[in-house]
């Protein structure tokens, strides 16, 4: 189901919960998720895919089904982790190039060795992505999946607008914030046990299992489907579509377009 942005978002709101989130979250995302993800690179596919009972696969497989590709390309996989995205955008048209930018040496490392398996070459940039090291207008596709929860939506989402060519396309897929209540409800219990089961099963470390809680708190405090069409709107994108999967918007596909100039 398509929906076209929502414009209930203001921006007041939008900064007043990003500040929140920040509030609740910042020593995570600065001292735990790092470590996580020194943790979770050699299992971390298949780890998804426990956690998710299987979903997991058959969400990367619709998000890369809504990307548009055409030859020449430039791509961007913004949080591009183990190259996931970028390995099957390739797979999908080989003629783009595609650069992963991730702040997880490890994540990368792994992602390298995955796109090498398969023949294929991804340029990798070791950054923090709320400060894109590229000039304006520099590719055509620009991707975020699974990584926004743990990001300032406020700091990224304006530099990957920045950073697109006008008439690009911006592709995000993430677990978001059900849109009905008794779903979230059922949803975030669910996420809490799963979660802390995959990291028992993985042998994950210490702080990895501790972070069973941070997850789904992540999510009870991001945006639903709806919420999210409104932020980019605000944003600046234009052309706005979301596909909403199972569960109430559990996971969200958003497409949204630089206007021409």
């Amino acid at each position: 189901m398509e929906e076209n942005a929502s414009s209930s978002v203001t921006w007041g709101k939008f900064e007043q919960r990003e500040e929140y989130r920040r509030s609740l979250f910042s020593n995570v995302w600065s001292q735990m998720v790092p470590k996580v993800f020194k943790d979770v690179p050699k299992y971390y596919r298949p780890g998804n895919i426990v956690a998710s009972l299987g979903l997991w696969e058959l969400w990367v497989w619709q998000f890369v089904r809504t990307i548009k590709l055409q030859p020449q390309y430039q791509v961007l996989d913004v949080c591009a982790g183990t190259n996931d995205v970028g390995v099957r955008l390739l797979k999908k048209e080989p003629g783009i190039s595609v650069t992963a930018i991730d702040r997880s040496q490890e994540m990368q490392e792994e992602g390298q060795r995955r796109a090498e398996r398969n023949g294929l070459h991804i340029a990798s940039i070791i950054h923090d992505v709320h400060e894109l090291p590229f000039p304006d207008n520099s590719f055509d596709v620009i991707t975020l999946q699974a990584a926004s929860r743990h990001l300032q939506l406020d700091k990224v989402l304006p530099e990957i607008l920045r950073v697109l060519k006008p008439g690009g396309f911006f592709y995000h897929c993430d677990m978001l914030k059900p849109t009905h209540p008794i779903v979230e409800w059922f949803y975030l219990r669910f996420l809490r046990i799963s979660v802390f089961t995959t990291s028992l099963i993985f042998g994950s470390t210490e702080v990895s299992r501790g972070c069973s809680g941070y997850f789904s708190d992540a999510i009870h405090h991001f945006y639903t489907p709806e919420e999210l069409s409104g932020v980019l709107k605000l944003i600046g994108f234009s052309n706005i579509t979301c596909k909403k999967s199972i569960w109430g918007g559990m996971v969200g596909f958003h497409a949204a377009q630089k206007t021409s100039t």
